[in-house]
């Protein structure tokens, strides 16, 4: 499966992590279709180190409200447990005892509905990607971006001549089956809905022995429906391409092939997310932005963007004010505000920050500026379609803001009037220079460093896009860049991955947050 531009630069999603929030409400939105509903009594399971963490990136609070059937962008996300207390719903918190076995995003959702006691397991994969990869004991694979069929059984059901003339019904698409206590159950994914002739044939097939047949659909408008290779995959091919058409067209294309999407669809979202961006950032803008941990000033976007008009400024207005949006916007990320993850939420002041200033400088339209972030988002898919992680908990920050100031570099580039080739070196200088760093909050909030590290992803992406425009290009080939890049995130110690323990983590001050951060969980009901 190769991803979205929009899995990339998107989801549009309430903060602060799109992997530990974007993710975490899907993987509740996901569990709720497969059980028919909500529990009243829950139980979240979460890995020993993400223990500490998971209230200070409102994981509960988003896995919760997709769970009430909520998605990601809706406005009631945040008022989860106020709805679930209401509804009667309460929840409780366990670890997981398989460490060191399970994956580190591995959330399982358990709870009993309908005589069924439901274990679903899934994993944040980065960006508000998912895959539910555990129902009831059955392996599945379940990804969030193709059309799911979820049958239950009957326990004397015989599966495997079943699942063999589903297979022939649906042209051998994904078709997984398992028994769990108290049945059995079938998985049958593709990558269209199922025709109303396919769906009259299943129920032949499923007569007397289904009891329940239950849909999951694509998390967003833009799953894949191809099964044709990448139109690139790598920053040579797409340099190829760029040979006839022009960067934008190029990044439109590739996603018009593997989703089967108009370029007019494609170019609507793009235009939607500079929409929603541009409120969110006109009101981070405005300061006092009320912080989910109060650790840092809420202002600091607003400080820094009356700073660029100051004539003592070092650098001048346009980087001041590239830095004064990337901070507004992750402080509006740490509020639980809406943002877009480019290609995370912990990141979601980098690219925007960084587009809109230099849109901005050149006098570009909205069209243009949407065109920016798709091309942004093709780099982006070069990265993670390359096995890249765009997970800080998986391979540090470096796969957060690095990742997303190579982005805007090279979309930097394109606003300028820069070349296919210089681009992609934008993108290469970038990310080099932010090779190894580390995820080290100090406390479980998505604030330190985090906040201020998004104005550093915009320092590295200005950087790489005026060396490039200068003629400058990367010793080391841009894909080569992100073969290193991959080796990197590898090494990386795990307690350099967002595990509240290395790096600032481990300062004495590091302490006197953790007991802030949990004298206000203590007293703050609604987090």
């Amino acid at each position: 499966m190769s991803l979205s531009l929009f899995d990339v630069v998107g989801p549009i999603m309430h903060g602060p992590s799109s992997n530990h929030t974007g993710g975490a409400n899907r993987i509740g939105y996901v569990a709720r279709a497969l059980m028919g509903g909500t529990p009243e009594q829950l139980t979240f399971g979460y890995h020993p180190f993400f223990m500490k963490m998971f209230t200070g990136h409102r994981t509960h609070i988003a896995m919760l409200a997709g769970c009430l059937g909520l998605r990601e962008y809706d406005e009631a996300c945040n008022d989860a447990k106020l709805l679930a207390a209401r509804q009667g719903i309460t929840v409780s918190y366990i670890p997981l005892d398989e460490q060191p076995e399970v994956d580190r995003n591995t959330m399982r959702i358990l709870g009993r509905l309908d005589g069924i006691d439901w274990s679903i397991n899934g994993i944040s994969i980065g960006g508000g990607n998912i895959v539910i990869d555990n129902i009831c004991g059955v392996p599945v694979h379940i990804d969030g971006a193709h059309s799911v069929c979820f049958l239950l059984l009957d326990e004397k059901t015989n599966l495997q001549p079943l699942v063999t003339a589903i297979s022939d019904l649906v042209e051998n698409q994904l078709v997984e089956a398992g028994a769990f206590t108290g049945g059995k159950l079938i998985c049958i994914q593709t990558s269209e809905p199922l025709t109303q002739e396919q769906e009259a044939q299943l129920e032949q097939l499923t007569a007397g022995v289904c009891k329940a047949r239950r849909y999951v659909e694509p998390m967003h408008d833009f799953a894949q429906r191809s099964d044709q290779p990448p139109l690139f995959t790598t920053f040579q091919e797409l340099l190829e391409l760029c040979k006839t058409r022009d960067l934008l067209d190029a990044a439109i294309d590739y996603e018009c092939q593997r989703s089967h999407r108009t370029r007019e669809q494609v170019m609507a979202m793009g235009l939607k997310i500079v929409d929603v961006l541009t409120k969110s950032m006109a009101q981070g803008l405005k300061g006092n932005n009320p912080l989910l941990g109060g650790f840092c000033s809420g202002s600091d976007g607003k400080m820094a963007f009356d700073w660029a008009e100051n004539p003592n400024s070092i650098t001048g207005p346009v980087f001041n004010r590239a830095i004064a949006r990337a901070l507004a916007m992750s402080e509006i990320n740490a509020t639980a505000g809406l943002v877009v993850a480019v290609p995370t939420a912990g990141s979601a002041g980098g690219l925007p920050g960084t587009l809109f200033t230099v849109a901005e400088r050149y006098g570009k339209s909205r069209e243009e500026l949407a065109g920016a972030f798709i091309i942004a988002a093709a780099v982006g898919t070069i990265i993670g379609n390359s096995g890249a992680s765009f997970s800080g908990s998986i391979g540090g920050c470096q796969a957060e803001v690095g990742i997303g100031s190579g982005m805007a570099a090279a979309a930097s580039v394109w606003l300028a009037g820069g070349s296919a080739e210089a681009a992609c070196h934008a993108c290469a200088m970038a990310i080099k220079n932010l090779l190894g760093l580390v995820c080290d909050p100090l406390a479980g909030p998505v604030e330190i460093p985090c906040i201020k590290r998004n104005a550093v992803g915009v320092s590295t992406a200005l950087m790489g896009a005026e060396m490039a425009l200068a003629g400058i290009r990367s010793a080391v080939p841009p894909d080569q860049v992100v073969i290193a890049l991959i080796d990197t995130q590898k090494r990386l110690p795990h307690e350099l991955r967002g595990a509240c323990v290395g790096g600032l983590a481990a300062c004495p001050i590091a302490k006197d947050y953790q007991k802030i951060w949990a004298d206000k969980l203590a007293s703050d009901q609604s987090l």
